[in-house]
């Protein structure tokens, strides 16, 4: 089994810039910078994806066979599946009580970090083998199963791997990084990371 981890620092460009200049504006403009404003100006960016974590995995099916069909339809399976795992922070869950101001100074308290999405980006069958013989199709609930059983490899390995962990601290540091760029003063303060399940 081939594991890869490898970690994005992947922000959207479009939000990160509205979020910079709307904080210099507010800077030049010598207003008063509200909790609200900034709420707002953050959650245009919808979802920070911090960390992915892609691996190649193996998965085995195996379906005993009926004595009374003569075990012509047992199946065993070998599948090879690279799947791949996003986590990050879902910014719509930050409100206005994540964000206290203190003088010039913005302090911001994340919301957790949780798996954004578990993708299956390639399923190859090695083999298949249905009865004693090979002649009979494979039941179609086979690929369900796999597609199933292989999600949930995945995760479990994503989460062996400290993906939470690891996008909590990528977050974190995407967010102080980000408004170093507006020269605004910023403490971003991480949640507790979760319980790993999708």
């Amino acid at each position: 089994m081939k594991t890869g981890f490898r970690i994005l620092a992947a922000l959207l460009l479009c939000g990160a810039g509205a979020l910079g200049a709307w904080l210099y504006q507010q800077r030049s403009d010598t207003q008063m910078i509200s909790r609200e404003g900034v709420v707002t100006q953050i959650r245009q960016m919808n979802r920070l994806e911090s960390t992915a974590f892609y691996i190649d995995t193996i998965i085995r099916t195996e379906k005993k066979g009926d004595w009374r069909k003569l075990w012509q339809d047992k199946e065993n399976g070998l599948f090879i599946v690279r799947g791949k795992v996003l986590a990050g922070l879902d910014l719509d869950k930050l409100t206005a009580q994540n964000i206290h101001i203190v003088d010039d100074k913005i302090l911001i308290s994340l919301p957790p970090v949780e798996i954004l999405s578990v993708d299956l980006e390639n399923i190859e069958v090695y083999d298949i083998q249905t009865g004693t013989f090979n002649l009979l199709p494979p039941d179609k609930s086979l690929f369900q199963s796999v597609q199933q059983q292989a999600r949930r490899q995945v995760l479990d390995n994503a989460c062996r791997a400290d993906i939470l962990g690891s996008a909590n601290r990528q977050a974190q540091n995407q967010l102080e990084n980000l408004f170093a760029l507006t020269q605004t003063k910023v403490s971003v303060y991480p949640a507790a990371v979760p319980a790993c399940r999708f």
